[in-house]
């Protein structure tokens, strides 16, 4: 086995236990693992601002890979390393398409979440408990001219699709990638979809950085639990599914390890590079 150089995980269901609490045995053993030279990467579906301040906090964190890799982040030196973002004239056709839909949904451009304000008001009903209704609200801008506020970006970084209704969501996930065959549709909680641009993904993103930095991919590990993992996994020298993780994922990694709740992530660190199991 090469020696892990980078270590790249995703944040709610993975990092994150169902408390979005980072255990302190999980944030000794990265802080471990940075002492021993490793780079620790974020892998998140968020944008910088809606980092959690439990990560933020991890002073040796440099990069991040956000927006499901529609943008690497030098968090140090605050720039983008990587973009690749939606054309605005695609954004505004599937928002025509969305508005249809008995769903909610968002766009973020230039790292702000923009939403329409009677979506925005419906956010309390239509997410799963109080800390995703917290990030929504703090992170989202209602705009009360959902159309005009897109036209004003250069490129759509993010969409999402918000709603309760399991079967639609099923529903949308196997049907609009036929309608929309230029963007990439994903997940990560179970009330939302996904929208990137095709060469946004965590794969690429894990792959980028991981050339930038002088590393090769057979020397990354990466940790994830939903379908919006799956292509970091597949793309990591070792790709490590949480035990909590949709069955997509557990079929494409490498590993199993233990769930959010159980340290899984910190599990992994010791076994795959300092070889404690």
């Amino acid at each position: 086995m090469d020696k892990i150089k980078l270590i790249a995980f995703d944040l709610d269901g993975t990092l994150f236990n169902d408390k979005k609490e980072v255990t302190p045995e999980t944030l000794r053993t990265l802080e471990h693992a940075a002492e021993s030279g490793i780079e620790i990467v974020p892998a998140t579906g968020r944008f910088w601002n809606a980092i959690p301040e439990n990560v933020k906090a991890m002073k040796f964190i440099r990069y991040m890979i956000s927006l499901n890799g529609a943008e690497v982040f030098d968090i140090k030196e605050m720039k983008s390393l990587s973009s690749f973002t939606i054309p605005i004239e695609r954004a505004e056709t599937m928002c025509r398409v969305f508005d249809e839909l008995p769903v909610i949904y968002d766009f973020v451009a230039g790292g702000q979440g923009y939403m329409k304000r009677e979506h925005y008001n419906r956010i309390p009903e239509t997410m799963i408990g109080e800390w995703q209704v917290k990030v929504m609200t703090d992170m989202r801008r209602p705009v009360d001219d959902i159309y005009g506020t897109l036209r004003e970006q250069k490129g759509v970084q993010k969409m999402q699709i918000y709603t309760l209704d399991k079967t639609l969501r099923e529903n949308l996930l196997k049907s609009l990638p036929h309608v929309f065959p230029n963007v990439l549709f994903t997940s990560s909680v179970p009330n939302n979809i996904e929208i990137n641009d095709t060469k946004a993904n965590k794969g690429d993103g894990l792959q980028f950085l991981a050339g930038y930095l002088g590393i090769p991919l057979e020397s990354t590990l990466a940790f994830g639990d939903g379908l919006n993992d799956i292509s970091m996994i597949k793309a990591a020298g070792i790709g490590a599914a949480m035990s909590n993780a949709v069955d997509e994922l557990k079929e494409s990694a490498d590993y199993i390890v233990p769930d959010c709740n159980n340290d899984g992530v910190a599990e992994g660190i010791k076994r795959f590079c300092f070889g404690q199991y």
